[in-house]
């Protein structure tokens, strides 16, 4: 009789994970360190600042494990280490890797401290010259020639329709109590693309894509750019110039004012200089928001009807609101009409 494997019970899964920690740890010859999880984020991957490192400087273990679902998207630690090595060559602060165990998906990298720029703004912190700091390095990066010169998967029309799709798969049935259907998506799809058609060709860089306040530090003991510490890129792609900036001012997780928000825009136009075509960038800005705001809605309610976490459904709100007012501008009338045409009161808020 063929002899069934026994599937691993997560417990098990735990144990193996953490005797791979530990002997990567060993395996560097540190005596007596302490790895203290971190809290966890939407993603599988897990941070463990290491205590105990004497005179080393600061530092933390990153782990993406291979044995995690393959849950899109599918992101081990070789992009991490390709897409930081490429943003330090640019003059930008991304954590170095120290230290490399990447069949197990384990890195030692550089500990930027606590200083996130929530926890600062939560703690009363000035927002305006720590948001100008961000933007001026979006500038630094677009105006960077090598931006670009690095072999990344496109961000192309076929993946911002998958993402934006999100939220017909999970948004809408919580919605609605109803299943979109295949013309549905067919047509909600072309929409999309026709929006997408008039990106400007010519501003394409490096996009992070999750460039908000959760993934940049204040770093301490830095000057200028430098201060400002980037994580959480591993899934970067190259796209449009205006997708990073959006990301910031339009945050799914914090309301920026109305006025800080125009200020950090026209930081940004007078970065890029006379020349900078901001029609087409503005255009680009907008589209794209209103396809951030659709991929979100969806994440937050998978996320929470999947995976259990259901944390991220107080943000639904304010995304909705985002949306919405995406929707309001003249460039998004196509996308408007289509829910009107599918009797889709996209307006009203979840319950």
């Amino acid at each position: 009789m063929q002899q069934v494997q026994k599937q691993a019970m997560p417990e098990e899964i735990a144990d193996l994970r953490r005797a791979k920690r530990e002997g990567f740890i060993e395996s560097l010859g540190w005596e007596h360190v302490v790895m203290n999880p971190m809290q966890a984020d939407a993603s599988f991957r897990r941070y463990y600042r290491l205590e105990g490192m004497s005179s080393r400087k600061p530092m933390l273990l990153m782990e993406d494990p291979p044995d995690r679902p393959p849950v899109p998207p599918f992101v081990m630690v070789e992009p991490f280490m390709k897409i930081s090595s490429h943003l330090r060559a640019l003059g930008l602060h991304a954590p170095e890797v120290h230290h490399k165990d990447v069949p197990n998906g384990l890195l030692v990298l550089d500990d930027f401290g606590e200083d996130t720029y929530t926890r600062l703004f939560d703690n009363g912190f000035n927002p305006k010259p720590l948001y100008e700091l961000a933007v001026d390095v979006l500038v630094h990066l677009h105006k960077h020639p090598q931006r670009s010169a690095i072999d990344l998967g496109k961000y192309d029309d076929q993946r911002l329709v998958d993402e934006a799709m999100l939220l017909l798969d999970w948004y809408y049935p919580k919605l609605t109590g109803k299943q979109p259907t295949a013309e549905m998506k067919e047509s909600y799809a072309g929409v999309w693309k026709e929006l997408f058609k008039k990106f400007p060709k010519d501003q394409e860089t490096l996009v992070l894509r999750d460039y908000h306040v959760d993934n940049l530090m204040l770093v301490p003991d830095t000057k200028g750019l430098q201060a400002c510490g980037l994580l959480d890129f591993q899934d970067a792609l190259i796209g449009q110039f205006s997708y990073d900036l959006m990301s910031l001012l339009e945050d799914a997780r914090r309301d920026v004012p109305d006025d800080l928000r125009k200020h950090l825009y026209d930081r940004y136009m007078r970065g890029m200089g006379s020349g900078f075509d901001r029609d087409s960038f503005d255009y680009s800005f907008r589209v794209l928001a209103a396809q951030r705001h659709a991929k979100v809605l969806g994440i937050f309610v998978r996320l929470f009807v999947r995976d259990g976490k259901d944390r991220y459904l107080k943000f639904i709100p304010h995304v909705h609101k985002l949306f919405i007012s995406s929707l309001d501008n003249p460039v998004l009338k196509p996308l408007d009409q289509w829910f009107k045409d599918h009797h889709i009161d996209i307006r009203s808020p979840l319950k």
